[in-house]
């Protein structure tokens, strides 16, 4: 698993650079870091990058996400963050604050500075 990968995919897709978000987010998958279906299922969802595919970015999603959660409650701060993500975006599940907050306070108590910059946004 390559979180390097996935935390520079998350970098360029925030700063707007979907074309190399889109290609590191499919690196990241294809080391091991399933965490990094997200971000590609967001960028299908959106059309960021590439076309829109709603449909497949939904099915990327629906086949990772239990291991993602898996991660996540075993204390993984990436798959806490994605889980925050879910839960705040409102794209494949009803937003949520409450819990968006819950996994983000999660993964920014063990370090993650995305996550503390997210839980601010909420």
């Amino acid at each position: 698993m390559d979180k390097t990968v996935y935390s520079e995919a998350m970098k360029m897709y925030d700063e707007g650079d979907y074309v190399h978000a889109l290609s590191a987010f499919r690196n990241s998958l294809e080391l091991g870091n399933e965490r990094s279906a997200y971000g590609l299922a967001l960028c299908m969802y959106h059309g960021h990058g590439m076309f829109v595919d709603k449909s497949s970015a939904r099915q990327l999603v629906e086949g990772y996400f239990p291991r993602i959660a898996a991660y996540a409650e075993r204390g993984d701060a990436e798959a806490q963050q994605v889980l925050g993500l879910y839960y705040s975006d409102g794209v494949f599940a009803e937003r949520d604050a409450e819990r968006a907050r819950e996994w983000f306070s999660k993964a920014a108590a063990q370090g993650d500075r995305r996550s503390k910059m997210l839980l601010k946004r909420l």
